[in-house]
């Protein structure tokens, strides 16, 4: 179903073996039924991507110059990334084949740069990963990733602060590395600090959501602007989900520089019109930059995964200098209540701006990748 090709796509084969990294010492608390390992302490790279890099038939994890090899976690060099200040040319890292060599590649974007670029795997050759350069449409704070036009193939949707556009790819030989890159710029009111995408009407197009209200995908691919909320400074991405299970896609966020994570209510009339209405989930903590879905209890039902960014702007938003933590949030139907769930408190585990959630060691249930300013991390699910 293209609904289900709609939702933020995070990519994992099954593999068949055990975690053998090394298993966290850090100061803080593990929540019940999680395993912390630490892939990197020193890591200052805020994103990551999960993906085979050599295909051992074992996800591997990428964060900006380096590779982990599964199960050992060996770190391998990947690339050079230029730093400025507490930051690195690096916000995203989202796996796929790009250039169809049967190889996975990265597509990422960076703040500094403003480029959008894909970074190809060199298989067999092994050596340094190439990049090629997508566009360079302005300031990024990360990528998604998206099957916007319903054609079946992942897309590219960057948060560009000053323009909003989203790319798709078509792998074409007579084209430079095999791949013809296409442009679709959108609207002017899809820019600013915060961006997603999912289908918000029920119509089976995929809508795009911003904070200031949210683009309707046209069945000719043309959009319609509809200015029915404020969000505010939100985090990256904004999710599309049925929250109460009354069959309306309602919308999750974090206000990425401030103190909140929220959920936006969607109910319709007898007439079909819409109207929203907002409720807080937690105020508790700041920085929830980067947010998920993911089904981490083996319910079927998909938990809200989020976490501090450290030092999102150096210490200096609210509650900047707070101790980071990582957290999920089931939702209660019956009784219209959130539970707040530790992964990790108190210690020095974060949540970067592109984390993944994945089974990352093939026994059934969901893992979590966390990468950030503090260090590089995985959480084990032992919830099963």
């Amino acid at each position: 179903m293209r609904t289900e090709r709609m939702a933020h796509i995070l990519i994992g084969l099954a593999v068949g073996t055990l975690l053998t990294g090394s298993v966290a010492a850090e100061e803080g608390k593990v929540g019940e039924g999680w395993r912390l390992h630490v892939i990197n302490a020193e890591s200052r790279f805020e994103a990551a991507g999960v993906l085979d890099v050599n295909r051992d038939g074992k996800l591997d994890i990428v964060c900006g110059g380096f590779w982990y090899e599964a199960p050992t976690w060996k770190k391998h060099f990947l690339r050079d990334i230029k730093e400025e200040g507490e930051y690195h040319y690096d916000f995203a890292n989202l796996a796929m084949d790009v250039d169809g060599d049967g190889w996975t590649d990265t597509v990422g974007a960076a703040w500094h740069d403003k480029m959008v670029y894909w970074v190809r795997n060199p298989g067999k050759a092994g050596g340094p990963w190439p990049v090629y350069q997508i566009d360079t449409p302005g300031n990024m704070e990360t990528a998604l990733a998206y099957d916007i036009n319903g054609d079946g193939q992942l897309d590219i949707l960057p948060n560009i602060m000053s323009a909003a556009a989203w790319y798709e790819f078509h792998r074409d030989p007579s084209a430079p590395q095999g791949v013809r890159w296409q442009k679709h710029v959108l609207p002017q009111e899809a820019a600013g600090h915060g961006i997603g995408a999912g289908d918000v009407n029920g119509d089976g197009l995929c809508d795009i959501v911003t904070p200031k209200g949210w683009l309707q995908q046209n069945p000719d691919g043309s959009w319609t602007w509809r200015s029915e909320f404020e969000l505010g400074y939100a985090g990256i991405p904004i999710l599309v989900h049925d929250v109460d299970g009354d069959g309306n896609p309602d919308i999750l966020w974090g206000l990425g520089h401030n103190y909140g994570v929220f959920w936006l209510q969607q109910t319709r009339d007898a007439d079909g019109n819409r109207s929203w209405t907002k409720h807080l989930i937690d105020d508790s903590w700041s920085q929830p930059h980067f947010m998920l879905l993911a089904d981490l209890t083996g319910n079927r039902r998909l938990e809200l995964v989020t976490g501090k960014r450290h030092r999102a702007h150096n210490g200096n938003d609210p509650g900047g200098n707070d101790p980071v933590c990582v957290y999920y949030y089931s939702f209660d139907r019956s009784s219209g209540q959130w539970t707040r769930h530790t992964l990790h408190e108190g210690g020095r585990v974060g949540f970067g701006i592109n984390t993944v959630a994945v089974d990352i060691d093939g026994d059934g249930d969901i893992d979590v990748v966390a990468p950030g300013k503090s260090g590089l991390y995985l959480f084990e699910n032992l919830i099963k």
